[in-house]
C-alpha cells in the first residue's frame, strides 16, 4: 500500500497501525500539503456489506461531530474495491500506550486528560451518538497535551430502536459496561461506565477485572465489585477514587446522569474550571514518579464473602445468561489461528439459526458426508484395481522425439519438457524425472529435461520456493555447487522460503558456478533498519521488538528517533530487541543514556 495515491491525492507514507477490520496510514495530502491518518478498510472484509455498513456508519458518526477533542474526518472514498476514511492525523501515543510508559499518571495529567475525553463524549451524546467502545487504545494524546476521541466503527445514534446485534460482540470485553454483557438497550451510560475503567487503568496501571475468557471477563462486570483503586495506589486523591467507583456502579442509574455531571467532578478536584489549557505530555524522571506498590490481587475475589443489596440486585439471570452465550467462544486475547476462529464463528452461526435453517444446516452436513465416502470408496477401488506397472525406459542420450516414442512403447507419457543448461547435443535428453527401472502404473507421466547445448545461460528465479524444492529446481537445471544460508530474514516470504539468491534471477551463469540460496528463518537475523531522524510513528514494519526510551536530544525535532542499539545495519535475532532512542524533553522513566557509536 506504502506509495499509492488514492483518490488522485491521498500518498500513502507509511503504516502507523491497525486491527482485524483496517489498517491506518499516515499519508500527504498532495493538494492542501499536509499530513493526514487515512483508515484503509481491509480488503478481504470489502465485500462484507455488515463490515462495510460499519465502516461506513464510523465516517458518518465521526464526520457529524465538530469538536476539538475528537479525531476530525475530512473525506470519505472509495477506489475498485478499497474503502477508506480520510481523517485528522495526530503526532503522538495513544492512551494505552501512555499508561504502559508511565502508569501510575500524575493527578494533574488523570484530571486533564479525563477531562477533555468527558468533553468529547459529551459532545457526542449531546448530537445522540452513544460510542460504545470506549477504551485508551482508541484515545489518542498529542505532543501538546490534546486528548483526541476516535474509532466511532460501532457507535450508534441513541435513537436507534436497538443497539446490539444478535450473536454478536460490540465494543472490547476488558471495557464495557454490564448492559453491554447483558445484550440490553445501551444508553450513553454505557459510555461513562468504559471511561471508569479507563479511569481505573489511569490511576493503577491495571484493568479492574481480567480473566482467561471472555466471558469469565464479562461476569466479573456483572456480579463482582472492583478492587478499590486506592487500594493498589494510595496517593490517588479521594475524589478521584469516587468518581472512579460512582462511574463504575453496576447499575446505570447509580451512575452519573450525564457525562458533564461526571466532568464537573473531575474538574473540581484541582478546581480547574473548564480545564482550558491541557498540560504538555509527561516524560518525567523517575524521581518524580511516586513509587507503585505491589500488591497480590486475588482477580477481583477477595472482597466481602457475601454480596451486598446492590449485588444481588445484580444476581445474572437466565435471559442475561443466554445473551452471554455470544461471549462463549469469544477469546479474551488475540493468538487464534484462523481455523479456532473459523470454528467459533460455525458454532456461533449454529447457535444462533432459527430451527430451519438448523435443519437445512444437518442436511448440508450429511450431503458433504455422502460426498467424501463416495469419494473415498472410489479412492480405495482405485487401489485394489490399478492396472498393471511397467518399467520406465531409459532415456538419457535420446532426442525428444526418441523419447517420447519409448514411452508410449511402455504405455507411459512424456509430460513437461524443460531445457536445462548442458553441454550435450542440442535438443538430446540429459535427465527424466523418473529414474529408469523403476515400476510405474500405465498411463502415469515422466518429465524430461533436454540439453540447450551449452553450459552458459540466464539464471532462473527460486524466491518464494522452499528450500528442498528450490535445489531440486536448480540441480534439473543443470547446477551442481549450491549453498544454503540461513541469516537475515525477509517478512514478505514464509518461514524456510528463499527470500533472496545469488546470482539473481536473469544473471548470465554458468553450470559449475556457486549458487547461494538464503532461506527465511525466525531464528535467524535480520538487520536494523535505519530509523534514525524518523517520527515515532514510523516505527513497524520489520518485525522486530522495539523498546522505546525518551531522552532529551538538543537539536533533534521531538518525537524523532536519533540512535538504536544495535545501530542501524547490524545484525539482530529475529525475536531479539531493538533499543530505539526519541528525542524528548527530559528523560523518560527507567530511561538509560543512548549508546555512543
Amino acid at each position: 500500500m506504502e506509495g499509492r495515491k488514492l483518490g488522485g491525492r491521498y500518498e500513502i507514507l507509511s503504516r502507523v497501525g491497525g486491527g482485524g477490520m483496517a489498517v491506518v496510514y499516515k499519508a500527504r495530502d498532495v493538494l492542501l500539503n499536509r499530513y493526514v491518518a487515512i483508515k484503509v478498510l481491509n480488503e478481504s472484509l470489502s465485500n462484507d456489506s455488515e463490515f462495510v455498513r460499519r465502516f461506513s456508519r464510523e465516517a458518518q458518526a465521526a464526520a457529524s461531530l465538530s469538536h476539538p477533542n475528537v479525531v476530525g474526518v475530512y473525506d470519505v472514498g472509495q477506489e475498485n474495491h478499497t474503502h477508506y476514511i480520510v481523517m485528522e492525523y495526530i503526532e503522538g501515543p495513544t492512551l494505552k500506550e501512555y499508561i504502559q510508559q508511565y502508569s501510575p499518571l500524575t493527578t494533574e495529567e488523570i484530571v486533564s486528560i479525563a477531562s477533555q475525553i468527558c468533553d468529547a463524549l459529551a459532545h457526542a451524546h449531546e448530537n445522540e451518538i452513544v460510542h460504545r467502545d470506549v477504551k485508551p487504545h482508541n484515545i489518542l494524546l498529542g505532543y501538546n497535551g490534546r486528548a483526541k476521541v476516535t474509532d466511532f466503527g460501532i457507535a450508534r445514534a441513541t435513537s436507534s430502536s436497538t443497539i446490539t446485534q444478535a450473536g454478536s460482540v460490540m465494543g472490547s470485553v476488558h471495557y464495557f459496561s454490564p448492559e453491554q454483557a447483558r445484550g440490553s438497550m445501551i444508553s450513553a451510560k454505557s459510555d461513562i461506565y468504559s471511561l471508569g475503567v479507563v479511569l481505573y487503568e489511569m490511576v493503577t496501571g491495571e484493568l479492574p477485572f481480567d480473566g482467561d475468557s471472555a466471558i469469565s471477563i464479562a461476569m466479573k462486570h456483572l456480579q463482582e465489585p472492583a478492587i478499590d483503586p486506592s487500594q493498589l495506589n494510595p496517593n490517588i486523591p479521594t475524589q478521584i477514587r469516587d468518581i472512579i467507583l460512582k462511574a463504575l456502579a453496576k447499575n446505570p442509574d447509580d451512575r452519573y446522569p450525564t457525562v458533564r455531571a461526571m466532568k464537573q467532578d473531575i474538574d473540581s478536584v484541582l478546581h480547574t474550571g473548564s480545564m482550558i489549557n491541557e498540560p504538555r505530555l509527561r516524560t518525567g524522571d523517575e524521581e518524580d514518579m511516586p513509587t507503585k506498590p505491589i500488591h497480590a490481587v486475588n482477580n477481583g475475589m477477595g472482597a466481602a464473602s457475601k454480596p451486598d443489596a446492590a449485588t444481588q440486585r445484580s444476581q445474572v439471570g437466565q435471559d442475561t445468561m443466554a445473551n452471554l452465550e455470544r461471549l462463549r467462544n469469544v477469546p479474551a486475547d488475540k493468538d487464534k489461528t484462523v481455523l479456532e476462529r473459523t470454528v467459533v464463528w460455525l458454532e456461533n452461526v449454529q447457535t444462533n439459526m432459527p430451527w430451519w435453517q438448523k435443519v437445512l444446516f444437518a442436511l448440508f452436513t450429511f450431503v458433504v458426508i455422502i460426498c467424501l465416502t463416495v469419494f473415498g470408496f472410489n479412492a480405495v477401488w482405485g487401489i485394489f484395481n490399478q492396472g498393471a506397472e511397467v518399467e520406465v525406459p531409459n532415456l538419457k542420450g535420446k532426442t525428444v522425439a526418441q523419447a517420447k516414442v519409448a514411452l508410449e512403447d511402455k504405455d507411459l507419457k512424456a509430460a513437461k519438457v524443460q531445457s536445462v543448461f548442458s553441454s550435450a547435443p542440442k535438443n538430446t535428453v540429459v535427465g527424466q524425472s523418473i529414474d529408469a527401472g523403476k515400476q510405474m502404473e500405465k498411463g502415469s507421466e515422466v518429465d524430461l529435461f533436454v540439453s540447450s547445448g551449452s553450459e552458459k545461460g540466464k539464471m532462473i528465479g527460486t524466491l518464494g520456493l522452499k528450500a528442498p524444492a528450490a535445489k531440486r529446481k536448480l540441480r534439473e537445471m543443470g547446477f551442481s555447487n549450491i549453498k544454503i544460508a540461513k541469516e537475515g530474514y525477509d517478512s514478505k516470504y514464509g518461514e524456510g522460503e528463499i527470500y533472496k539468491q545469488s546470482p539473481d534471477k536473469g544473471d548470465s551463469v554458468k553450470t559449475d558456478e556457486e549458487v547461494t540460496l538464503y532461506v527465511n528463518d525466525k531464528n535467524g537475523t535480520v538487520k536494523v533498519p535505519d530509523w534514525i531522524g524518523e517520527y515515532q510513528s514510523s516505527l513497524g514494519g520489520s518485525g522486530l521488538r522495539t523498546k522505546l526510551i525518551f531522552w532529551p536530544k538538543p537539536g533533534m525535532s521531538r518525537g524523532k528517533v536519533f540512535a538504536t542499539d544495535p545501530a542501524p545495519g547490524e545484525l539482530v535475532k529475529q525475536d531479539g530487541v531493538v533499543k530505539v532512542w526519541i528525542a524528548d524533553t527530559k528523560k523518560g522513566r527507567d530511561a538509560e543514556p543512548p549508546p555512543k557509536h
